[in-house]
């Protein structure tokens, strides 16, 4: 039996920026008519290895070949000519063209036109453009939507613009097609056309490579998958083997975390109980994008609820709902019996409802003093203020070592306690946590969780966002899980902690 030829080998990729290595010595092998599945945590390097393989961003040191010719220092230009396509995580479609015309500018990067014969309209150049034009109505065709080659782009549902970016990637006729979750924002029936149509490409020998959240849409469609955590490789093999496989679960679930989940004092909200949040039926999205799903919760005073879910899942989303960075597209929020589901930021902080976002948000220019006394920027109470301030410096020495320096100097581990510091000077009553884990190590983890729980401890009421499940449900009272917008699992943190649906919604059931 012949062994496969190998289409793209990319060896010991390296891309740091600054001081993060966001991929570090990658090696990355796909066989020419496969599909592959990349994934990986957040922030583990997926999309910036499609940015060095497509030559977005140029890799700090490495080899990238394609059909055993480098093409390591290309432009993007000059790759999608040697035959590599790519779609994007955010749509890029040229919005006020119409749709034949966005996919007949990609078909002329095969262009041989010159500045003259374009300016004379040689009879060979003509000639070109027509062929350009038939090029982009047969990949109409095939990705389904010709009977809209003559609407604005702008204008089309969401899940048709992904299809107009997909026959756009293929006008430029690739060897190898690259994939940048394509199936963000798309209801179940268009996941199932996209599927079909993924396997369609790859029936016309085109290899693709594809990134995405929907891990069960992966694993029914990878012949095999890539798995990336903090920018290496942690695993290699076939569907059933990576949801099987220890280090992916660990990295998807968390490992290495030794606290014990505390017994829950709370099981909700109890009858005639008024919760201190409760959301209705939240509908939200990113333009046109359907990211949650008609959520319903509500988080009793004093407690500790965790959210959990993979990347993409919309927890995000969610947080920024609540906290008045996102208007909700339908639905109600109510916090301590007022709806707020439009009120402001500015408001809700001073109504104590405080969010410390994903990746932190510091000030990296100001010192450690000034971005923690900034959280205190609405308070008038200089006494209050000042003992807050050595409250928040003995839950976090570190930061009392380090309290001239600027933030952007500290490491990550230290400016994600800074963003919690400086919640805390809001004197907020419900805390709202973002990925407080993120790059952060299994010991610096179980630091400012501990101290999390501390401030929990103290009377506040807690909500974290975690993709990291083990590390969540060891600090939290209860838990939801979400998948793809929704909440499909909901319970105390220490059944949690041992039910396998938890890891289904991760990895795929």
């Amino acid at each position: 039996m012949n062994r496969p030829v190998d289409i793209l080998r990319a060896q010991n990729v390296t891309k740091r920026f600054g001081g993060v290595h966001a991929l570090d010595g990658v090696d990355f092998t796909v066989a020419k008519g496969e599909i592959r599945g990349l994934i990986g945590p957040n922030g583990s390097g997926k999309t910036t290895l499609f940015n060095v393989l497509t030559g977005y961003v140029a890799p700090t040191s490495g080899s990238i070949e394609l059909l055993g010719r480098s093409v390591t220092s290309k432009k993007p230009h000059e790759l999608s000519r040697s035959g590599i396509a790519r779609t994007f995580q955010h749509i890029e479609l040229f919005k006020g063209m119409t749709v034949l015309e966005n996919i007949t500018v990609a078909a002329q990067c095969r262009s041989r036109a010159r500045l003259f014969g374009v300016l004379a309209r040689l009879p060979a150049v003509n000639a070109e453009e027509k062929a350009f034009k038939d090029r982009a109505e047969k990949e109409l065709i095939f990705v389904g939507i010709d009977t809209l080659k003559d609407s604005i782009a702008q204008d089309l549902a969401y899940g048709q613009q992904r299809l107009v970016e997909i026959a756009r990637a293929l006008a430029t006729d690739p060897e190898i097609l690259l994939l940048d979750e394509p199936a963000a924002g798309m209801n179940p029936t268009e996941k199932q056309t996209l599927a079909a149509l993924i396997r369609k490409i790859r029936d016309r020998g085109i290899t693709v490579i594809l990134i995405e959240h929907d891990m069960k849409m992966v694993v029914n469609l990878a012949d095999r998958i890539t798995v990336l955590d903090c920018g290496k490789k942690l695993a290699e093999d076939g569907p059933r083997e990576i949801q099987e496989n220890k280090a992916v679960i660990e990295a998807y679930l968390g490992g290495n975390i030794k606290m014990q989940a505390a017994e829950s004092k709370y099981a909700g909200v109890s009858a005639g109980e008024k919760p201190v949040l409760s959301l209705n039926n939240i509908d939200g999205c990113y333009g046109a994008v359907h990211v949650l799903k008609n959520i319903t919760f509500s988080v009793a005073r004093g407690e500790f609820v965790a959210l959990i879910g993979a990347n993409g899942a919309g927890k995000t989303t969610l947080l920024k709902t609540i906290s008045g960075m996102l208007p909700p597209r339908s639905g109600s929020i109510e916090y301590e019996g007022q709806r707020i589901e439009h009120m402001s930021s500015d408001r809700l902080v001073r109504r104590g409802l405080v969010h410390v976002p994903e990746g932190r948000g510091i000030f990296p220019a100001l010192t450690v003093r000034e971005n923690i006394m900034m959280g205190a920027f609405l308070r008038k109470d200089k006494a209050g203020i000042a003992a807050d301030y050595e409250h928040v410096l003995d839950l976090f020495p570190r930061l009392r070592e380090r309290i001239g320096q600027q933030g952007g100097s500290l490491s990550g581990g230290e400016q994600q306690m800074l963003a919690i510091a400086r919640a805390l000077m809001s004197k907020p009553k419900l805390l709202l946590l973002d990925e407080p884990s993120m790059g952060l190590s299994p010991k610096l983890v179980e630091e400012v969780l501990e101290v999390v729980r501390k401030i929990h401890e103290e009377g506040r009421t807690v909500l974290l966002v975690e993709q990291n499940a083990k590390a969540a449900l060891n600090v939290a009272d209860r838990a939801f899980v979400i998948e793809t917008g929704e909440l499909v699992l909901e319970g105390s943190a220490s059944d949690l902690l041992h039910n396998p649906k938890v890891k289904n919604a991760y990895l795929g059931g």
